[in-house]
């Protein structure tokens, strides 16, 4: 196990309804340590790097019945790959031992040890390849390292891709993330049983409109000039709030962009693309999440047509088969 750690940023784990989920990420190739450190026992890291940081601080944070994901490279089904394999729960929290494990390889001399004990571990019917959760969900993943910059977060963004992070041993878990982690592998959420999951559709439009609200919130100057062009009307159904909520809707409207900020990594947002005031617009909030229902999403002239004429509005294969919006309903 690699004893390098990307070093993230300040985590916002959003709205805790979840179970505390941590994910182990590790390899075969030493067996986790051997004989008494076996691998869904026991999570297990050098309580300091080589360099005496306390890089493997989050070893002090999972406690008493927490879950841990565990994702292993290893052989599986005639096919070596990295696999979300299998969960466990945290049976006590961490101790500290001087005792090196059989197999330590690269950490190696590094004693003393974070060692947890955890139990109930259970492999998953069909273990699923990490490669296939980014494929599935990297959209969402990006929004959540967008939206809430997560610390000791298990992807990063490495241009237009999504990575796990090079090193990382023990990893935490936003809500986002393990809400994706519950519906992708079929676990049941800890929170009762009236709580469902949200369908990957849901996801992928509160993605799409948080990189926007990203987006304007590191350019404030152009949402000023977009409500300096356009005013306080919606620009698709024509909706204005302090005619429908007197003084509580004055000055109040949303911005939207019209290029896909969501398919643009950060770094390619150019100086155009934050100042150009012809490539952003107004819409009340209905018609800001319709606009967003679609992938890519619509053009503003096809949203007004479809309120003029509702019998267009079919379901359509990226869209959400909600019923048509009515013109003017933009509360």
């Amino acid at each position: 196990m690699s004893n390098s750690l990307a070093v993230l940023r300040k985590p916002d784990l959003t709205l805790g309804l979840s179970m505390p989920t941590f994910i182990e990420i590790t390899k075969s190739e030493h067996q986790h340590g051997g004989t008494g450190w076996e691998f869904g026992t026991c999570l297990w890291s050098p309580t300091k790097n080589r360099a005496g940081s306390d890089r493997y601080s989050i070893m002090r944070e999972p406690g008493t019945g927490d879950r841990v994901i565990h994702v292993y490279h290893t052989e599986h089904g005639g096919r070596t790959d990295t696999y979300i394999i299998g969960r466990s729960e945290v049976k006590r929290r961490f101790c500290e031992v001087k005792e090196e494990p059989p197999s330590p390889g690269s950490w190696a001399g590094m004693s003393p040890y974070y060692r947890i004990d955890v139990q109930n571990y259970s492999q998953f019917e069909a273990p699923l390849p990490i490669r296939s959760f980014i494929a599935d969900y990297g959209d969402d993943i990006r929004a959540d390292l967008i939206e809430n910059e997560p610390d000791f977060y298990p992807f990063t963004t490495h241009g237009d891709d999504i990575r796990t992070v090079q090193g990382i041993y023990l990893a935490r878990c936003t809500e986002i993330l393990t809400r994706l982690l519950e519906q992708a592998l079929g676990i049941e959420a800890a929170t009762g049983a009236s709580y469902q999951p949200p369908m990957h559709g849901d996801y992928a439009e509160a993605r799409r409109m948080a990189c926007e609200r990203y987006f304007f919130a590191r350019n404030p100057s152009l949402v000023r000039e977009a409500k300096k062009k356009y005013g306080y009307r919606c620009q698709v159904c024509q909706f204005c709030f302090s005619e429908k909520y007197l003084e509580v809707g004055d000055e109040f409207i949303e911005v939207h962009h019209l290029d896909q900020l969501s398919e643009r990594p950060e770094l390619t947002w150019t100086d155009e693309l934050r100042t150009s005031i012809d490539r952003v617009t107004v819409v009340c909030s209905n018609c800001h999440r319709m606009l967003h229902r679609r992938r890519p999403a619509y053009e503003l002239d096809d949203l007004r047509s479809r309120l003029l004429n509702p019998t267009h509005m079919q379901a359509e294969p990226n869209a959400a088969a909600d019923p048509p919006l009515k013109a003017g309903a933009g509360c």
